[in-house]
This record gives structure tokens, C-alpha cells and sequence, in this order.
């Protein structure tokens, strides 16, 4: 048989834990604060995200990528995920706040009509 890597949740009891972070976080603290206070308090989980990154990189043909995110990024897209099901609010990132350009349209000026 070929190479495989493992199939399943990465990180067991997500929600659990993502919540028990979002808890730990004081209220308008951002995202990369979450990312680190998981780090923190689930080092076990962070470590197998990274593994199972390597894995992926390990068994794709040289010079081909693999559709694995990142680990930060596999890490953010959870906490986004998360929290945009359980309607929890958090400060935005830097980064989304920089990249967020709001556009104005003129309104149209009341044209009146002469009888």
C-alpha cells in the first residue's frame, strides 16, 4: 500500500477547548491572542497540528504542495470557524482590519419637479 497519513479530527474535543480559550481571553482581546493562549494552554494539540503538517509536506512529490494549510493558519481557521458558529465576538485582527476598505457611493441629489 502507499504512504497514508492518519484521517480524523487533529484536534480532539475542539469545541471544548476552544471554548475553555475563549473564556481564558479577556473580552476585546484579537485573534493572534487566541492562536497564542491556545498554544499555550493546549501544547499537545498545537504540537500535532505541526506534525500532521509535516506529515502532508513529507509524502507530497518534491516541488509539489500539498492542500494542508499552514499550522497558524490551520489554528486560525478553527478559532474563526468557531466563533462565527457560536456567535462569540472578538476583536479584529490587524491584518483583516488593514485589508477591510470601505467604499462610499454619492447619493443622487432629490430632483424636483416644476409644475
Amino acid at each position: 500500500m502507499g504512504k497514508h497519513s492518519t484521517k480524523g479530527h487533529i484536534v480532539l474535543k475542539r469545541d471544548r477547548k476552544l471554548e475553555g480559550v475563549y473564556r481564558a481571553m479577556p473580552p476585546q482581546s484579537s485573534l493572534e491572542e487566541h492562536l497564542a493562549k491556545f498554544k499555550e494552554m493546549y501544547p499537545e494539540d498545537w504540537q500535532s497540528l505541526v506534525y500532521r503538517y509535516k506529515e502532508h509536506e513529507r509524502q507530497a512529490p518534491a516541488g509539489q504542495p500539498h492542500p494542508r494549510p499552514e499550522p497558524t493558519q490551520h489554528l486560525l481557521n478553527m478559532v474563526k470557524n468557531y466563533y462565527r458558529k457560536t456567535n462569540k465576538v472578538v476583536a479584529r485582527s490587524k491584518r483583516e482590519a488593514q485589508s477591510e476598505v470601505v467604499t462610499e457611493h454619492p447619493q443622487p441629489e432629490a430632483v424636483t419637479e416644476h409644475p
